[in-house]
């Protein structure tokens, strides 16, 4: 009889610590699901940033633009200047001749 209790005891040991472990085990999994959710949900998020973000042939392009209107103000700054020398030129007449 003594034998059989102990056995008892020892199986019901095994039995709380098994127990144990399995819902250690099922905690864990729950909170590993709970992180696995938020990274999935901030995946989503940049994803979404990154549809606006522009790409690299809209970088290109942009730059290409701004080597044209680069050199549309090169070509404007020497007209102005070739106005403001004929302009000059009209004002020293016009105070010479008054």
């Amino acid at each position: 009889m003594p034998f059989i209790a102990l056995l008892l005891g020892i199986a019901n040991i095994f039995w709380s610590w098994h127990t144990r472990s399995q819902s250690a085990s099922e905690a864990r999994v729950k909170r590993l699901e709970e992180r696995l959710d938020l990274v999935e949900d901030r995946q989503i998020t940049v994803e979404e940033q990154l549809k606006h973000l522009p790409t690299k042939d809209d970088l290109h392009r942009v730059t290409v633009q701004l080597a044209d209107v680069h050199g549309l103000i090169g070509r404007q700054g020497s007209e102005i200047a070739s106005v403001a020398r004929v302009v000059d030129r009209i004002d020293t007449y016009l105070r010479e001749k008054a």
